[in-house]
């Protein structure tokens, strides 16, 4: 199996949110990055958008610019509506997840947990659709992907409640990525989605404080193979 990752999220603006530090520090050294996105983001903000530009379409173009700078080389569409996915049979969306991880045959899938970090509805049911695809995939392979969740350390954000944030106890967080030398970049993936406030509040985040955590390490959790590791690096 060919080293590849594979992102399976929600949303415009998942894949820079957590992950954006770690897609550079791979596609940068040559490991080709896919993204699944369920949805458009229809139903997100839309600061600044032009009145004849639909929400869709204006998203769509904002995770094309953040995909473009993290160097994602494919992005899927499975074509649901935002805040709609939790409503679709989780076997049609598993079985269009399952026929994307067929054509590109990932080393590793990187998704929601049961969690969703945020329980948006839309990342649990999508997590869960990708995990059932990925057992799928998995059944009578001899060497299956790695499958891995998005997570955030307990200990980082001590204010998860107040937030709406699902953290995992520290030492549970099984993969510590360094993404030391990519926070610039990673700033301007998440300024892509200028149209989404939350991002826009982050940004101001990290230039504010450029020694916090986040602008150094990103956090994942290896849900399979089931293994009380510690890892630093997803192909270790």
């Amino acid at each position: 199996m060919k080293r590849s990752i594979l992102l399976v999220f929600a949303h415009p603006d998942d894949e820079s949110f957590g992950l954006s530090g770690t897609i550079l520090k791979y596609t940068r050294r040559g490991i080709p990055v896919d993204l699944i996105c369920a949805t458009k983001g229809e139903r997100g903000l839309r600061l600044d958008v032009p009145a004849d530009v639909d929400t869709g379409t204006a998203r769509e173009a904002e995770l094309r610019c953040a995909a473009a700078i993290l160097g994602i080389r494919d992005i899927y569409f499975l074509g649901y509506i935002d805040a709609d996915v939790n409503k679709t049979p989780i076997n049609e969306i598993a079985n269009k997840v399952l026929g994307i991880m067929q054509k590109v045959r990932p080393a590793v899938v990187i998704t929601f947990g049961p969690d969703g970090v945020s329980r948006h509805p839309d990342h649990i049911a999508l997590g869960k659709a990708a995990t059932k695809a990925y057992k799928k995939l998995a059944e009578g392979d001899g060497h299956p992907p790695k499958l891995y969740y998005v997570t955030l350390p307990a200990s980082l954000v001590p204010n998860a409640d107040e937030l709406g944030i699902v953290t995992r106890p520290d030492n549970e967080v099984t993969t510590t990525i360094d993404i030391t030398g990519f926070l610039d970049l990673k700033i301007q993936a998440l300024s892509c989605h200028r149209s989404q406030q939350d991002a826009r509040e982050f940004v101001e985040m990290l230039r504010q404080d450029k020694t916090a955590v986040f602008t150094s390490k990103e956090f994942l959790y290896l849900a399979n193979p089931s293994a009380q590791v510690k890892e630093t690096d997803l192909f270790q």
